[in-house]
């Protein structure tokens, strides 16, 4: 029974399969963590959400290695689809962050997904597509894993507005926030929505005091406003490890 009154499903067989294989991979990938201030914020158990700052991979490896919770991480649904992954891996990390270029480029991101998308699929992450109809198919899948106290790990960053240079950030889409408020009517509970931020300069990830969704006129309003303020938390912490470092400086 969760805290809230509300039943915990019970475990099934996939889920401590997904969890062993994220577990080895956090073990493994161990000495590559970050520092992490805040763990005082979270509460326990779940269900939650986790919102942070994708930084290219540095986001999503950091968050999952350095906070001791297991996460179902949402991600981009190209990753996990053979037919699109070889391109969106080239654009996002091959080409940015490798430097290989044009045919070799584009060779070694088709064999980087041969690794990649089992991983991916091995660690039960949940494919959200906002140009198919993978995105009700990964709300629905979000919904289940909320029920059963688990806690979702969310990088809402559109890919396709232009970056802050000084937090390296894009603004948020408001879909975790469409999730919570979906979960919040039928679950009849307060979901809480953790803002975190990751700092590759000072090798630290910082997580703040949940936030809740609160009606705020019409509920495209309200979760319009959620979506802003939790991205304004983002940042706030973003932009306090960055004065830190330059503090140091």
């Amino acid at each position: 029974m969760h805290a809230s009154g509300t039943p915990i499903v019970r475990v099934g067989e996939r889920h401590r399969t997904d969890s062993l294989v994220y577990d080895l991979a956090c073990l493994v990938l161990s000495p590559f963590s970050y520092d992490v201030i805040g763990l005082e914020n979270i509460q326990t158990p779940g269900p939650s959400i986790f919102i942070a700052n994708h930084l290219g991979p540095t986001g999503p490896i950091e968050m999952c290695l350095s906070i001791p919770i297991r996460f179902y991480p949402w991600t981009i649904g190209e990753m996990s689809d053979p037919d699109r992954a070889p391109q969106y891996l080239f654009d996002d990390f091959v080409h940015p962050v490798l430097h290989l270029n044009g045919r070799f480029g584009l060779w070694f991101s088709t064999m980087l997904t041969k690794i990649s998308i089992p991983l991916f699929n091995s660690i039960g992450v949940i494919p959200i597509d906002r140009f198919s109809g993978w995105t009700a198919d990964g709300f629905r899948h979000s919904l289940r894993l909320l029920n059963e106290g688990k806690n979702l790990l969310i990088f809402p960053e559109d890919s396709a507005a232009s970056m802050d240079p000084v937090t390296s950030m894009r603004p948020f889409m408001p879909g975790f926030a469409t999730l919570c408020s979906i979960f919040e009517s039928q679950a009849g509970f307060k979901l809480p929505v953790y803002p975190a931020a990751v700092h590759a300069g000072a090798e630290t990830v910082t997580i703040g005091k949940p936030e809740y969704l609160h009606p705020h006129g019409q509920r495209k309003e309200a979760i319009e406003a959620f979506s802003q303020l939790v991205e304004s938390r983002v940042r706030d912490l973003y932009l306090d490890l960055k004065r830190s470092i330059d503090i140091l400086e």
